[in-house]
């Protein structure tokens, strides 16, 4: 198995027989973890992003689905480098540009899901309260718009770590790859405070915050719009933030102890375990989208690319029509600036959430 050929043990973990027990065990499960990540990952991400951009008519919801199967599918090829130095290396030797690269762009994906996360969230706010603006609005133009600026802003966030990360030699005499050298330069603890706190606040809380405001509002207005909240959609995109938020929060955690104490034997031993366990989500989302796409009494006999499809496919064209057929005129309601509870179930619907 290739688990022999690891070289586990990265850090000096001298405490006690136990903490180095538990310093194995947790390199073993970050190695089983990152390749979980590399193989579902890149195979699921590219399924998803083969269905849902080229196989089905394109939508709004699949804009945003789309671009974080992309950069979901980016972050899992970055992994193989740092997979293979796991397995085989002891030290970095895929040179300065891929180090930095790595880095960066493993942040690049943070923030791109999580703000892709939060923009599908203030859309969904926006098709329930806002049914009218956001039937004109909503376009597919504006959804690649928004997508691109999120991309921008996701990379901009990011590149304070591709310009702090760097190669260097340890105690060793071994290569390392890390915005945590062990030569401290003058003004280092400011800076790696900085890291952190972008990380955390940027990457993180705010982001989350806005989530759960919308997430909130969302829920009450399905409720007083009798709206129906168990479409496949909606189930998805809970789904989608759920796993974001279980697979990170760890990750975020350690990374607040590990600033006020870089030296916590618990931040040593599972940091590495929590990073392992946030880049899994990277894997999860075609993993989600598979399982919702299932029909339980069809079992096994189904195809992939059918499964793929129905969980990508917005199911509002049949509500859609229900609606035209109760002749809701809501031209009309738009004029008198006034909605009734069907009138705002139906603009709602026609948002394709």
């Amino acid at each position: 198995m290739f688990l022999t050929t690891a070289k586990p043990v990265y850090y000096p973990h001298k405490w006690c027989h136990i903490c180095k027990d538990n310093a194995f065990m947790a390199d073993y499960v970050t190695i089983i973890l990152y390749t979980l990540t590399v193989v579902l990952g890149i195979t699921g991400n590219s399924i998803v992003i083969w269905v849902a951009g080229f196989k089905l008519k394109l939508s709004v919801t699949n804009v945003w689905l789309v671009n974080l199967a992309i950069a979901d599918l980016i972050f899992c090829f970055t992994r193989v480098s740092s997979l293979t130095q796991m397995l085989f290396f002891d030290h970095w030797q895929f040179g300065l540009f891929l180090c930095k690269f790595n880095g960066f762009f493993k942040y690049t994906n943070m923030f791109c899901s999580v703000f892709l996360l939060a923009v599908i969230s203030l859309d969904r706010v926006l098709c329930i309260w806002q049914p009218i603006l956001t039937k004109r609005q909503r376009t597919l133009w504006a959804a690649r718009v928004v997508a691109i600026c999120v991309w921008i802003a996701a990379i901009l966030f990011s590149i304070p770590y591709f310009i702090h990360r760097r190669m260097y030699m340890d105690n060793n005499n071994l290569t390392k790859c890390s915005v945590d050298p062990k030569e401290k330069a003058e003004g280092y603890n400011s800076t790696k405070a900085a890291l952190y706190s972008i990380r955390f606040l940027c990457g993180f809380m705010f982001p989350f915050t806005i989530i759960l405001i919308c997430y909130t509002l969302a829920g009450v207005g399905i409720r007083r719009t009798r709206l129906s909240g168990k479409s496949r959609p909606l189930r998805i995109l809970a789904c989608l933030v759920i796993a974001f938020f279980l697979c990170w929060a760890p990750y975020h955690c350690l990374l607040l102890v590990k600033m006020v104490d870089n030296e916590n034997a618990v931040v040593k031993i599972w940091y590495p375990v929590a990073k392992g366990v946030a880049y899994f989500n990277s894997c999860v989302n075609p993993l989600l989208y598979f399982c919702m796409g299932l029909k339980a009494r069809k079992g096994f006999r189904q195809s992939v690319m059918k499964v793929y499809k129905r969980a990508l496919t917005d199911e509002m064209d049949g509500q859609m029509t229900h609606c035209k057929m109760e002749h809701i005129n809501v031209a009309g309601a738009k004029k008198r600036d006034t909605l009734g509870p069907v009138d705002l179930v139906c603009c709602t619907i026609t948002c394709n959430i």
